[in-house]
């Protein structure tokens, strides 16, 4: 008995141009959406007409200068880069300015996003730390969550309640071993952030409309919308870039739920410089 096995000639095209060269590619098949680019590198038609392959910061600086051109086609065909562009994004500042404004002018995306990250911080409590250690990296930070936590009633009425945090403010400041402002080793939850992480992606981009069109198709998507989220929130660096621009609802949004709340204080109590931020304001006393 002979068996015959069909095998469909787009998947024998593909498979047969990934051990092309681009150029390669392009002379036998002259249809983009027939090429591929190896692992990490992301497909960009230029201007001209021809592909190139790219890393993801190299495809965003070229489409902000107008030498390729964004084609949401060929993203959905390939959802791997999707998503490589997408993290290439996340991590740049100028871009989650842009975001983070649109965030701010739709209170039904705020909601919904904030809503969201509760629930995936219940699920993963590491999701709370990638949070948390950039606002507490520095004293100016720092200074601006203890505002928001006197500012937010239910958590200073947990932290009243709270008689480990009671105790613990009105001890004796710590020695962190290094100087103010500056992210402390000591803390056993933040290694894993590195305050200048945020900058290692800047890159000089215009305002363009060409940009602009890149973050619109990527937030009128709302899967994608969703997954650009998660993306900032599993990563301490896109948070730090959040945390600048919008600390006070992210914060909120955690304080308003009582198991966050404790696990808020708990990290809290860990952490010497933020602690240490509390005392100063709060010299020793009887209570």
């Amino acid at each position: 008995m002979i068996l015959t096995i069909a095998i469909s000639p787009s998947l024998f095209e593909n498979s047969f141009a990934q051990q092309m060269t681009l150029n390669q590619q392009w002379k036998k098949f002259t249809d983009i959406d027939m090429l591929s680019c190896k692992s990490g590198y992301l497909l960009l038609q230029k201007t001209n007409g021809n592909p190139a392959c790219v890393m993801p910061s190299t495809y965003l600086k070229l489409i902000d200068r107008g030498y390729g051109l964004y084609d949401q086609s060929i993203m959905d065909k390939n959802p791997k880069m999707m998503t490589h562009l997408m993290n290439s994004m996340a991590s740049n500042e100028k871009i989650m300015h842009h975001w983070h404004e649109m965030m701010q002018k739709n209170p039904n995306m705020m909601v919904q996003t904030m809503d969201d990250w509760v629930l995936q911080i219940k699920d993963d409590p590491n999701l709370l730390k990638n949070m948390l250690a950039p606002m507490t990296s520095d004293s100016e930070s720092r200074e601006e969550m203890i505002y928001i936590m006197k500012n937010h009633l239910q958590m200073e009425t947990h932290l009243k309640s709270h008689s480990a945090w009671m105790d613990s403010v009105h001890q004796p400041m710590m020695s962190s071993g290094m100087g103010q402002g500056m992210h402390q080793s000591e803390c056993n939850w933040c290694p894993h952030y590195e305050h200048e992480s945020m900058n290692s992606h800047k890159m000089v981009m215009a305002d363009s409309p060409k940009m602009m069109d890149v973050i619109h198709h990527v937030w009128i998507n709302s899967e994608m919308t969703k997954d650009m989220h998660t993306m900032m929130l599993e990563d301490p660096s896109h948070m730090a870039i959040m945390s600048n621009q919008m600390m006070e609802p992210m914060l909120n949004a955690v304080m308003d739920d009582e198991d966050l709340r404790e696990q808020m204080i708990d990290l809290m109590l860990q952490h010497k410089d933020f602690m240490n931020s509390i005392r100063h304001e709060n010299p020793i006393q009887e209570h």
